[in-house]
């Protein structure tokens, strides 16, 4: 049998573990337009602040490859399939036979397309490579401008502000981490990390980037101008499914997969943040672009592509972080749905208490019909794993909950 597995993060891990358990004999060809083995793009930001090596990064040891018999083929861009011979085509023209193949191709970053984005001190934040460029020029730095209010520039604002740079953070909407968190909790967040010196400036745009040769100074939408030596761009991903043009895979958000994580095409697997898959909290189909997701992704779509025949139950939304001691866990939906009202199946129960060190404890609970559906933990998280728990049970527990 001949596994072909496109793309080597989360997702394309564990499912070529998971299928090496399974087939010891099988020829598994990992292709990846990367250039370095497996690692953690969840650690990047942990790496730029100087709280790990470099090293922590990797996921597995220097053997990993030779040990699982894997042709690990780096740099290695698809560019095309066809279904119909069974072939993956890279840049260079090769064709790559598979009998079962993986797309975990994961998600690109979004730019900004205004003027100076193309100077080379602006970033974002997706691989290795973008993370050592960040470090590397930090020495030479004072004031950083990071756009977008999500996961990853917050946490790249507070790994710029742990070495030391003079940090904004430039939000077009009215709060931070609006994916995430309430509104109660997100305002918290953006409080805590003003203390630490963070300037936040919410409702406005990046009109341009300035400079000749380097990056000077950035240009708000208000007119406003912010000196700056380094911009990094933190405004949402893009699932990888361009190269599926002119192929018959179904491709919505991301590429549709059935509850094997099958997509359209025969023989042909989907996974991680470039999949389409089953909220099972939403009940839609929708990308829920997390680790989490991802590597149990994998490992179902490698067990399957052996011909074991799992079921993947579905996704959830699921983000952790922690910021100057402060830890934040939300799971599920953390915002009442608009339609919602007073006497909807919908409710919610909060919970706000002080805490160590002057963080608060709070807690947001989200139910439907009884159902526990989502959650927000700050400041106490160590309830997280028995309220994901509920979730995915989907039974009507909310008096247990509220006196767990």
């Amino acid at each position: 049998m001949k596994y072909v597995v496109v793309g080597n993060s989360a997702a394309g891990l564990f499912a070529v573990e998971e299928i090496r358990r399974r087939d010891p004999e099988g020829e598994i060809t990992v292709l990846t337009a990367d250039n370095v083995p497996y690692y953690s793009r969840c650690l990047t930001t942990y790496y730029i602040a100087g709280d790990i090596p470099l090293g922590r990064l990797y996921l597995r040891p220097d053997d990993f490859a030779p040990r699982l018999g894997l042709e690990i083929a780096y740099g290695a861009e698809v560019t095309g399939l066809n279904v119909q011979k069974q072939v993956v085509i890279t840049q260079d023209g090769r064709e790559w036979p598979y009998d079962r193949l993986l797309l975990a191709t994961g998600a690109s970053a979004n730019t900004l397309t205004v003027p100076g984005a193309d100077l080379p001190e602006v970033f974002t934040l997706r691989h290795m490579s973008d993370a050592r460029a960040i470090d590397a020029l930090i020495p030479s730095c004072r004031e950083a401008v990071v756009v977008g209010g999500g996961l990853v520039s917050l946490k790249s604002a507070y790994a710029l502000l742990k070495r030391g740079l003079k940090v904004t953070v430039v939000v077009s909407s009215t709060r931070v981490l609006s994916q995430m968190l309430d509104n109660r909790s997100a305002r918290y967040v953006a409080g805590h990390l003003a203390n630490h010196g963070l300037n936040l400036i919410l409702g406005a745009d990046v009109a341009g980037i300035n400079g000749g040769e380097h990056v000077e100074s950035v240009t708000l939408s208000d007119g406003r101008e912010l000196a700056a030596q380094l911009v990094i761009v933190g405004k949402g991903v893009r699932p990888n499914t361009g190269y599926l043009a002119g192929s018959p895979i179904a491709v919505g958000q991301g590429i549709q997969v059935n509850d094997r994580l099958e997509t359209s095409a025969p023989n042909v697997y989907a996974a991680g943040d470039v999949a389409e898959t089953w909220d099972r909290v939403l009940e839609k189909y929708t990308v829920n672009a997390t680790w989490p997701n991802a590597t149990a992704q994998g490992r179902i779509a490698g067990a399957n592509m052996t011909g074991a025949g799992e079921r993947y139950l579905g996704s959830m939304g699921f983000n952790s972080v922690d910021f100057f001691g402060l830890s934040v866990i939300s799971a599920g939906v953390v915002k009442l749905p608009a339609l919602a009202n007073e006497g909807s199946a919908w409710q919610v129960r909060e919970q706000w208490k002080p805490g160590p060190w002057g963080i608060p404890a709070y807690q947001r609970l989200v139910f439907k019909d009884e159902i526990l559906k989502g959650y927000v933990l700050l400041g106490d998280t160590s309830r997280a794993g028995i309220l994901t728990g509920l979730i995915r049970e989907g039974k009507p527990y909310r008096s247990r909950v509220m006196e767990a």
